[in-house]
């Protein structure tokens, strides 16, 4: 099976740091016994924060004439006519939203919000303020500080309340109020927390939601680390809190999506927690890659119209806090859809992918990996560009340049010419391609396209309000596209001609050459 390529390195950590690489045996082993004794006393303050808070909330709820609201801003899912999930906040009058547990020693107003305060004298919570106290004096607490605009390290407290109080939260939920506190429940919900707050690396799993398409399976294993699945109930509840706003990305496409390709073997590293949130907030380029990788192999395969929305990090086996009872999540909201997507697409009939077709889809995107061609992948970017741009005649551009990129040369001269012959005699390395003259036709169409578009010229324009008619420049995109993607699997299959040069002496030259010896006998 082939193993994925695709690793991440965010950022190194800067905790490694207080020892230099010449430290002696018995300098590590010091560091070590102070590094355990600190860990077992922030365990054991923990867990007594915890049970403190836990003791206190129940208290309070318990209390006669205590309001438990809900969590208004808790994702609730509908499916659309076409199949798709759709997502709304509960809001603040849903009686059966999950309550707020925490909420009632919250402080009131906005500000308490923002600060996440607890409504609770400190005199009240001592084992927590133990627990902050060590953590702002240890270096075990160093992934919970910030730089301030003086450049200071500050400890965040926000954060801390945030831990332990959604650690709280997320019991109760499970074990709900009258149940007392058991330490291996206990332990499952705040062993994340901690390897949160001390590792310096931390695994995590790429998964990317494909939207509007369908696929008639639960599960379809890519490689040892990558597969297709459909995404779970609990996660889909997570994924809808994410924001969308600034993206460009409508927010109905970013939910409508039943399965996500999935990439294991990611990490990250960092010191500082807030880095860590941010980092995983925004999309960089290596997840970009992986993401349009299975993409492109997925349209080279298929054919189909689809796209994503939204790029998302699944922290494995440790969290830095939870919301409500939903699992932990970071992802970022983007725009890599076709564009007819926003136009209601995700109530219309959508494409449907079947276990047998991802056979193909898997084959492909395996040759994509093995690939070193840097040609291969710029013109899977073109592709990839062909089918989501809004401007038609970008689209048509990005086709032509992903052609020239895998059958042009360093001789510009009679180009499109070259390029029809090539192409054409690509299909003779394909069974189920068309007729040679039909594809060199295409080339033909599709290069006159190109030329009015990059001379300026254009179809004249109506004033016929009514009129609608197609969409401008569709054909000509679906023809960059589908001669792109015919190029393309024909190159993967076959990489010896990724050497235009070999297409002229071992295809056309040798074809001229038997039609030839043909007509003369």
């Amino acid at each position: 099976m082939l193993k994925c390529k695709f690793r991440y390195k965010l950022k190194r950590s800067i905790g490694e740091g207080n020892l230099s690489e010449n430290a002696t045996s018995e300098e590590r082993l010091a560091k070590f016994k102070r590094f355990k004794k600190e860990l077992h006393e922030f365990e054991s303050l923990f867990e007594a924060a915890f049970d403190e808070l836990h003791n206190t909330v129940v208290a309070k709820i318990k209390l006669p004439g205590t309001n438990v609201g809900p969590h208004h801003d808790y994702p609730k899912k509908t499916t659309t006519s076409a199949g798709f999930p759709s997502f709304h906040e509960a809001g603040f009058y849903d009686d059966k939203s999950p309550r707020n547990y925490v909420g009632v020693v919250r402080s009131r107003g906005l500000l308490g919000a923002l600060m996440a305060k607890f409504d609770v004298p400190d005199s009240e919570l001592p084992a927590y303020e133990s627990l902050k106290n060590f953590l702002e004096t240890h270096d075990i607490g160093r992934k919970l500080k910030y730089t301030d605009y003086k450049d200071e390290a500050v400890f965040s407290e926000l954060l801390l309340k945030n831990i332990v109080g959604s650690a709280v939260e997320k019991y109760l939920h499970h074990n709900g109020i009258e149940a007392p506190i058991e330490p291996k429940a206990r332990n499952a919900i705040l062993a994340p927390l901690k390897f949160g707050v001390v590792q310096g690396k931390h695994r995590i799993t790429l998964m990317v939601p494909i939207a509007l398409t369908h696929f008639d399976f639960d599960h379809y294993r890519l490689s040892e680390s990558s597969y297709l699945s459909r995404i779970p109930k609990r996660l889909q509840l997570s994924r809808a809190r994410l924001p969308v706003y600034g993206s460009g990305a409508s927010k109905q496409v970013v939910n409508a999506a039943t399965h996500a390709f999935v990439s294991n073997e990611w990490s990250i590293e960092s010191d500082s927690a807030s880095e860590i949130s941010n980092s995983l907030s925004s999309a960089s380029e290596n997840e970009l890659d992986a993401a349009d990788t299975f993409l492109c192999a997925l349209r080279i395969a298929t054919g189909v119209r689809t796209g994503y929305a939204q790029l998302l990090w699944v922290p494995r086996g440790w969290a830095l806090d939870y919301y409500c009872d939903l699992p932990p999540v970071y992802g970022a909201s983007l725009r890599q859809y076709p564009a007819q997507f926003d136009n209601f697409g995700w109530a219309e009939e959508c494409p449907t992918i079947s276990a047998e077709e991802m056979d193909t889809v898997r084959h492909v995107y395996e040759q994509i990996i093995d690939s070193d061609s840097e040609s291969i992948r710029l013109a899977m970017r073109r592709l990839n560009g062909c089918l989501t741009r809004s401007d038609p005649s970008d689209a048509v551009l990005d086709g032509t340049i992903g052609l020239e990129l895998l059958l042009g040369d360093d001789q510009n001269q009679s180009l499109s010419y070259k390029l029809r012959l090539r192409t054409a005699a690509l299909s003779w390395l394909s069974a189920d391609a068309e007729p040679a003259p039909e594809i060199a036709q295409k080339v033909k169409r599709l290069y006159e396209a190109r030329s009015a578009i990059v001379h300026g010229k254009r179809k004249n324009r109506s004033k016929n309000a009514a009129h609608k008619g197609t969409e401008f420049g569709k054909e000509d995109r679906q023809l960059a596209a589908e001669l792109l993607r015919f190029v393309l699997r024909t190159l993967l299959a076959n990489p010896k001609y990724l050497d235009p040069s070999k297409i002229d002496s071992e295809l056309i030259l040798r074809a001229a050459a038997a039609d030839q010896q043909n007509s003369d006998s």
